[in-house]
């Protein structure tokens, strides 16, 4: 599911910083950004009115050895008790799939079950004359009567997988009534206008009436991080016919571009260096029901070094701000998955979280991608 870098990049530059990054970031009176200001440098941080943001420190989770899989996406998450969770997980090619029990301090306790893809879905007619179709699940939001939507990160490969072989990328819609073991597969919500090119995935958030999902899209200038969204209720009634209602892509201060066709606008800025990997939307997003404010991380590799941030927003489309998170030099962030603190029952999908919460973090070797580990930091967000 990674950028054709992914597989590809090599890097002989390796060390290793333990150090946490506790800092709490003041608020400054502001509007909301422009355009210019969505492109800043990656090293400046902007500040939400209102708001402190705590880093804790870096805690390793699990060391190289300990993974139980190379990681591939992050992890959509579903309460299975009071006290744990269910995490899933796809790898190779989509071929793949996991699920696991655990904590948020300790994800992969036990594993649940291991499926193909065909086992874990009903293509429902789709895809029958691509050589390989891998779907990755990338997030999940439950619905009030326990019935579960998912998006997936597509990949469609007319050859036997590699990077940067033709293949074409999508996001989309499935559908699960059983807690998450089977799902139907409802069609493709999400094109980057180049489709040949990476579109990530898939941070997940809801917005008012509006499900909204941030992508790599990639035009005439490149990539851009980049945000379509649709009706809740649409999403939801096509969903239980399995299929989909169409999605658009935010641009020009409307919501008017086709989702598979038109191209969008960045949301969120770029890396400041271009020597490495630009940023991208490997990610995950949460709403944060303590300070009102919805939550995405991004991460980038410039000059050699990996960095993971957090940004907040009020509306899902204008962020007001970047917190750094982490950052490691020879690493890749791609990863993160916001987890809830441990006594908070008031999200069954990890789709809100309250003050207190944590961010797993991904370090993946930028000269080596199957060589990973697997770190938290616990993060503060209160009103001053």
């Amino acid at each position: 599911m990674s950028d054709q870098w992914t597989r590809q990049w090599l890097l002989t530059v390796y060390a290793i910083l333990a150090a946490p990054l506790p800092f709490a970031v003041a608020a400054a009176r502001a509007g909301l950004p422009t355009a210019a200001a969505a492109s800043r440098s990656c090293a400046e941080d902007s500040e939400p009115p209102g708001v402190e943001v705590t880093v804790g420190p870096r805690e390793l989770m699990r060391s190289r050895d300990q993974m139980p899989f190379v990681m591939d996406a992050s992890l959509p998450t579903l309460r299975r008790d009071a006290d744990t969770w269910f995490f899933f997980h796809s790898v190779d090619w989509g071929r793949s799939n996991e699920k696991y029990w655990g904590t948020v301090a300790d994800p992969f306790q036990a594993k649940v079950w291991h499926k193909t893809r065909d086992e874990m879905y009903d293509l429902n007619g789709w895809y029958g004359d691509v050589h390989h179709a891998g779907l990755w699940l990338t997030n999940i939001y439950r619905l009030d009567d326990g019935s579960l939507l998912g998006v997936v990160h597509i990949e469609l490969h007319y050859q036997p997988p590699a990077v940067n072989q033709g293949e074409d990328y999508a996001l989309g819609v499935v559908y699960s009534t059983d807690g998450g073991d089977r799902w139907t597969y409802c069609g493709e919500i999400v094109r980057p206008r180049n489709s040949k090119a990476n579109v990530g995935g898939t941070p997940l958030l809801l917005v008012g009436e509006f499900l909204h999902v941030y992508f790599n899209d990639h035009g005439p200038g490149g990539r851009r991080l980049a945000v379509a969204r649709a009706r809740v209720a649409d999403v939801v009634a096509a969903a239980r016919r399995h299929t989909v209602t169409p999605w658009h892509k935010y641009r020009d201060d409307s919501w008017t571009e086709d989702g598979l066709t038109g191209l969008g606008a960045a949301v969120l800025p770029d890396c400041g260096g271009r020597r490495g990997h630009p940023a991208d939307l490997h990610a995950d997003a949460a709403y944060n029901r303590a300070v009102a404010r919805y939550m995405i991380t991004r991460w980038c590799y410039a000059d050699g070094i990996g960095r993971l941030y957090l940004h907040l927003s009020r509306d899902g489309v204008h962020f007001e701000s970047q917190h750094l998170l982490d950052e490691e030099p020879g690493q890749w962030m791609p990863y993160s998955t916001f987890l809830a603190g441990e006594h908070d029952q008031d999200t069954h999908d990890m789709s809100s979280v309250g003050s207190e919460f944590y961010v797993l973090i991904n370090h993946k070797s930028a000269a080596n991608y199957g060589l990973d580990t697997l770190h938290r930091r616990k993060i503060t967000v209160t009103r001053r």
